[in-house]
């Protein structure tokens, strides 16, 4: 099979050539479970992403960090919920438009004006913040990859966290709520697929002061910050019903930093850590185990789904 993009060399990464694939910038580094897409009535286009595979395209296709009932979720903190967009005109010609995105939009390394449509043409690059794809007007013809090498798309630079694939297919049955190693937690984990369930009632009294967690019958007691943690990870939880199980339910740092009540001015990723720390300490001691992951560039999530009960 040749390479979609060029048509003059032989595809060794998907549907791509090598010397394709490494045109296509890169600078925020994904791994194959971060870009997930769906399509309802696929049109003959496609956006292939850099280890070759070719993702439908609806008539209108969103591209963001939140994937609704079709469209193309990358799966990145940079990415915004609704990123961009692309819809198929009448005349079956194509065009892109950037939603307000933080980061930006890019076509062939051109940052687009937001909500200001642009023509694209098959081989063209499309960049959302940092993350790049190529479209392909006639991919109808093109197979299906499932099985791709993670390393295939990416320059690994030494250090890069990276989601361990035994690991993953290994986890079929779930993991258990269990307490971790001794000695310090890990700010950044290996995650698993197959979230247990877990019963969950939070009780937060009227006069505040904190509140009572208890998950599948066994209580703790937490402080008002540390309960306001627990509740944002089990509200996330239970709304990303619609996201994989491999990225569902995380909160970022930021976003604690700004939605939690600190007893400092001025609070930051460290405060964050501690008090994370305290809460995974609380629930092991209260025998719930460790409740809360944490992965680097996702943020913190619960580490069961949530079936919340009065």
């Amino acid at each position: 099979m040749q390479c979609v993009v060029c048509r003059s060399k032989p595809a060794d990464v998907g549907v791509l050539c090598e010397d394709c694939r490494d045109d296509l910038p890169a600078p925020v580094q994904v791994t194959p479970e971060q870009v997930v897409s769906r399509a309802g009535l696929p049109t003959p286009s496609a956006l292939v992403d850099r280890w070759g595979r070719p993702h439908r395209l609806d008539r209108t296709a969103v591209i963001g960090r939140q994937l609704d009932r079709s469209g193309l979720a990358v799966l990145e903190h940079s990415i915004s919920r609704h990123h961009a967009r692309l819809d198929m005109e009448p005349n079956g010609r194509w065009q892109l438009v950037d939603l307000g995105s933080a980061n930006g939009t890019f076509l062939n390394e051109q940052q687009l004006s937001p909500d200001t449509p642009v023509p694209v043409a098959s081989g063209d690059k499309i960049g959302v913040s940092g993350v790049g794809f190529y479209f392909v007007g006639d991919a109808q013809s093109l197979p299906d990859i499932n099985d791709v090498d993670p390393l295939a798309g990416e320059t690994v630079r030494p250090g890069t966290a990276r989601i361990n694939m035994a690991d993953i297919a290994s986890a079929k049955a779930g993991p258990q709520l269990a307490p971790p190693p001794t000695g310090e937690f890990e700010e950044e984990e290996h995650t698993n697929v197959g979230l247990p369930t877990a019963t969950i009632r939070l009780h937060e009294p009227t006069g505040g002061g904190g509140g009572l967690v208890d998950v599948d019958g066994r209580q703790v007691q937490l402080t008002a910050t540390q309960f306001e943690l627990v509740a944002l990870l089990v509200k996330r939880m239970a709304e990303e019903g619609h996201q994989p199980d491999l990225v569902r339910g995380f909160v970022r740092t930021s976003e604690l930093i700004a939605d939690l009540s600190w007893d400092t001015r001025d609070p930051g990723d460290n405060h964050v850590k501690q008090l994370v720390r305290r809460v995974r300490r609380a629930l092991i001691k209260a025998e719930i185990g460790d409740l809360i992951e944490s992965r680097h560039r996702f943020g913190y999530r619960l580490r069961a789904i949530p079936k919340l009960a009065a």
